[in-house]
């Protein structure tokens, strides 16, 4: 399925991604909007391909595959998300923003194992 068959965006907020999809409705039957949310310790990798005639796209890796079912252009494990030309800048700064959100996560947990480990000695 392409552009015209299905429409969709990936949100990141405060505590998680959410990735939702729709495929466009048709003149007697409405489709449902269709999501899945992914903790950021979830997502392994976000990745922005941009190639000579090749359209853009956005590359979703998780270690949680099961949540990718039914999610079109989903693999094992990761799923491409092609990109429109209005939301190109905005999908430039995604994986950035995931990096920064998931090691603000990883800079928590180690805190905590520090303020733990300072509580028993």
């Amino acid at each position: 399925m392409g552009y015209d068959a299905v429409e969709g965006k990936l949100l990141c907020r405060a505590t998680e991604v959410l990735l939702q999809f729709k495929q466009k409705d048709r003149a007697f039957r409405k489709n449902p909007l269709q999501s899945t949310s992914f903790e950021y310790r979830e997502v392994e990798s976000v990745e922005y391909v941009s190639g000579w005639f090749q359209p853009k796209r956005l590359i979703l890796r998780t270690v949680a595959a099961a949540k990718l079912e039914g999610f079109p252009g989903a693999g094992i494990g990761s799923v491409d998300l092609y990109i429109t030309g209005d939301s190109v800048s905005a999908a430039k700064r995604v994986a950035g923003l995931i990096d920064y959100k998931k090691s603000e996560i990883r800079l928590a947990d180690s805190e905590s194992r520090i303020g733990k480990q300072d509580l028993e000695s």
